[in-house]
């Protein structure tokens, strides 16, 4: 039995003091990715048959929870190359063994929506394109892009592909310059007519649906949007719950600038406190909920009910919305000291206002879809 969550444990303390040196780079150093290898998380959801653990997403959402304590860019890298890792799962066998003969655990960074091209080539395609936000982008030896199929100058046109392709192949375009997860190193990649061979590719309908003819392993049979967006709310919570730790930390020793009052004795602050802890609880819970389900998913014989994949997709951008509001709360409690660049707890609220705008967290669009489903009205398969 692996133990997840003690094993990612024994990397926090190491984890903290690669944070300044990561957020000055804008990318994850060496260190916190061999750490992040030495926890073991990264071969959590890689196919067994290479040597990986090929756990249930729960096991890669716990870890990232705790990982963030240490670094939350450190679990975001962790969330999104494990993401690649379990969609790479769908691949012919001889692509999986080129990813993951050498390494079980080999980072994947990339971007699996269709941002770019392929065209049909003699035995595989041509890629065209610039896929922005690739998280780790610096980091693993492959990465892995979606692709919207076009015709070639022959007028033959394939389908749509996900695609995993060696790092020695690609451009990284250095446009990493924002306001939170610096250290993401979440660049772009810019591909410029790279071949592919039909083994490093698979159909991105039939990969997003869980649908790949001959995959047969329950893990790699769960639809990509439920089960990635679930993966994202290990971090999104983790980040909240070290946001909620650094402000009762601080609160304790705060006075108040003009009357000297003790901040705790406040009873603004101690609702702060109880609203902030109550919404992370229930992000949670909600967290554990939408693992459930793909857990129930994995034991059926048939694909994911659309009523659960659309509970899955509603639990995850509300839960990541109350963390959110969570860190926002107590961000705008937290007094002057926390516009400061030194304090941790500003970084936490930079951190999570940056990554509660991933695409899968949209949550005008949730909204709606759930709307939908509880007014009986039909849903968008695609879409959730």
């Amino acid at each position: 039995m692996i133990d997840v969550v003690g094993n990612a444990e024994k990397v926090v303390e190491p984890l903290k003091d690669t944070v300044e040196e990561s957020e000055s780079l804008r990318r994850l150093t060496d260190r916190a990715v061999a750490l992040l290898h030495e926890s073991g998380a990264t071969r959590l959801v890689s196919p067994a048959r290479c040597g990986g653990d090929e756990l249930s997403p729960r096991a890669l959402v716990e870890a990232e929870r705790v990982i963030a304590q240490g670094s939350p860019a450190a679990s975001w890298v962790l969330m999104v190359t494990g993401a690649h890792t379990f969609i790479a799962g769908r691949l012919p066998a001889q692509g999986q063994d080129d990813l993951f003969g050498g390494d079980p655990g080999m980072l994947i960074p990339g971007v699996p929506s269709p941002r770019g091209t392929c065209t049909p080539a003699d035995g595989g395609y041509l890629l065209n394109g610039r896929w922005p936000y690739a998280s780790g982008a610096d980091h693993g030896d492959w990465v892995m892009v979606g692709s919207r199929g076009v015709p070639n100058a022959h007028g033959e046109r394939c389908r749509s592909q996900l695609v995993v392709i060696p790092k020695s192949d690609v451009v990284i375009d250095d446009t990493w310059f924002t306001l939170g997860m610096r250290s993401t190193g979440s660049k772009d990649i810019v591909l410029d007519d790279v071949f592919v061979p039909d083994h490093r590719a698979v159909n991105m309908a039939e990969a997003m649906a869980g649908t790949v003819p001959d995959i047969d392993v329950p893990l790699y049979r769960l639809p990509v949007p439920a089960t990635l967006s679930t993966m994202l709310l290990g971090t999104i919570v983790g980040m909240a719950e070290r946001g909620l730790a650094l402000f009762i930390e601080q609160t304790r020793t705060r006075r108040d600038a003009y009357t000297g009052a003790s901040k705790v004795d406040s009873a603004l602050v101690q609702q702060r406190v109880a609203e902030a802890s109550g919404e992370i609880s229930c992000a949670w819970l909600l967290t554990q909920q939408s693992c459930d389900l793909l857990e129930a998913a994995m034991e059926r014989d048939g694909p994911m009910p659309i009523d659960a994949r659309a509970q899955v997709r509603w639990n995850v951008s509300y839960a990541s919305e109350l963390c959110r509001r969570a860190v926002d709360r107590l961000y705008a409690g937290a007094g002057a000291g926390a516009a400061h660049d030194g304090n941790v707890l500003q970084a936490v609220f930079r951190d999570i206002n940056t990554g509660t705008h991933h695409a899968m967290l949209d949550f005008d669009t949730s909204v709606e879809t759930q709307g939908k489903y509880l007014l009986g009205v039909p849903l968008d398969e695609a879409a959730v």
